[in-house]
């Protein structure tokens, strides 16, 4: 028992005596409970702070002089103030304060740079609009920046749905309470990490080139497979491509324009359907389940007691496309409609 508390009193006293007479030892023993990985300009500045003691610590000794005084001269030296009122007088001391200068004042240095580059990166973000910026449920994420893009997004904020964009323009033109801009490359897939898109309501890519929107389509859904995407493509095999890899909703720009202008010319009025469709302020299409009650029925049946309801079936959705003409096929339970409803009306139900 004895030995052991004599033991137990060594250790004691070597661990009272680290803190000034072995301040290497006590610095080696802090380092190695650090999270290292989380340590940047942190742990050059605590590799500064050894070499400030521990030099302190030889000078002391060389000198004959105090450890305060010593780490005095230790940090006049680092900052390259250098009084004169502390130096070295002999030849181990000047070994000490060579290694003091090669060592101490180039990290410090560092350590001053990477602050002042981070302070500088923290400025410039919040100036082009990144700090900070991540989703939230409900928010619609719009990628790219069109003048399809802006209608979409006017159309969304008027009927009070928050919405982020991110593009490289260098303004929107216009601002918005609920409309929230990141400046940047909307193909950038650090960039989409950082927003979290799953918790998004749903996603936009307007990108100027079908290139990009083909990397940020894929990015976006490998980052949030869940997330419904809808894709405006300028070519129509861009579409195509989109819908092989499994982004269904995609449709190319050029494609409907053209098509709403031959129909037109083809009806008069093909063509305002087709926009009262989706401009509508009154009524929304919406997508429904067919409910249990319903399941076993024909579409015309079903559309009747829907029309009862206040809702125009137009079709059953089948492999994210829309089937028309089908009066007489049996429905199932939960397969989706797509109706047209009043906006201030209950959603569907389903």
């Amino acid at each position: 028992m004895k030995r052991g508390a004599a033991a137990t009193g060594e250790r004691g006293a070597d661990q009272g005596r680290s803190g000034v007479d072995n301040p290497l030892g006590l610095l080696r023993d802090l380092l190695g409970r650090l999270p290292w990985r989380r340590l940047g300009a942190t742990r050059i500045l605590l590799f500064v702070a050894l070499v400030l003691l521990a030099g302190a610590w030889l000078f002391s000794r060389t000198e004959h002089v105090g450890y305060f005084k010593a780490i005095y001269w230790a940090v006049t030296t680092a900052s390259t103030v250098g009084y004169g009122d502390v130096v070295p007088t002999n030849t181990a001391a000047r070994l000490v304060a060579i290694g003091m200068m090669v060592l101490a004042v180039p990290l410090l240095g560092l350590v001053l740079a990477d602050v002042a580059s981070g302070l500088v990166e923290g400025r410039l973000r919040r100036m082009l609009g990144l700090g900070g910026v991540t989703l939230a449920p409900g928010d619609t994420l719009v990628l790219g920046w069109s003048a399809a893009a802006e209608v979409a997004v006017r159309d969304l904020l008027r009927w009070g749905h928050p919405v982020v964009v991110v593009s490289d323009a260098e303004r929107l033109g216009f601002d918005s309470p609920h409309l929230r801009f990141v400046h940047g490359d909307p193909a950038s897939q650090d960039l989409l990490r950082t927003l979290r898109p799953e918790a998004a309501r749903a996603a936009i890519l307007c990108h100027e080139h079908d290139g990009d929107l083909l990397i940020a389509a894929l990015g976006l859904h490998r980052l949030a497979p869940d997330l419904p995407l809808v894709a405006v493509p300028l070519r129509a095999h861009t579409a195509e491509t989109l819908r092989e890899l499994g982004i269904a909703v995609s449709f190319p720009s050029a494609e409907l324009v053209g098509y709403v202008l031959s129909r037109g010319s083809e009806t008069a009025h093909a063509g305002q359907l087709l926009w009262q469709l989706v401009s509508d302020d009154d009524h929304v299409l919406r997508e429904s389940s067919v409910t249990g009650d319903e399941a076993g029925q024909t579409v015309a049946a079903v559309r009747g007691r829907r029309a009862a309801q206040g809702q125009l079936v137009l079709g059953l959705l089948e492999g994210g496309a829309v089937r028309f003409g089908l009066a007489g096929q049996v429905l199932r339970a939960g397969e989706p409609l797509l109706v047209l409803v009043r906006r201030d009306a209950d959603r569907p139900r389903g």
